[in-house]
């Protein structure tokens, strides 16, 4: 995992409470199911989830106020100086203002 060369410490938070399990049911068209994951980043949790191509993750990402790298939108990132820094750093991320940002 890239994220892990630029921080070791970067962990996969483990959900046992079922009122924090994440699904597709909680984003939109094009989410692949099971891949909603909770991770901690500098003490920080985000949420990662994989998409089916970059146009979906892309709107996901603008309608959440998100940010998306590829097939993937990083969840709980924005107004969260630690991880913006972190996402932006280690994938290059984007955070799409309008729909032609999408294309």
């Amino acid at each position: 995992m890239m994220a892990t060369r630029f921080d070791p410490k970067v962990e996969e938070v483990r959900i046992v409470d079922p009122s924090r399990s994440l699904s597709c049911d909680h984003y939109f068209e094009g989410c692949i199911k099971n891949s909603p994951k909770r991770f901690k980043i500098r003490l920080v949790e985000m949420v990662v989830v994989q998409f089916h191509n970059s146009g979906y993750a892309c709107k996901a990402a603008l309608k959440l106020n998100q940010y998306y790298t590829r097939n993937w939108l990083f969840d709980d990132v924005t107004d969260e100086p630690v991880l913006e820094d972190f996402v932006k750093k280690v994938w290059d991320a984007k955070n799409p203002k309008k729909p032609e940002d999408c294309n």
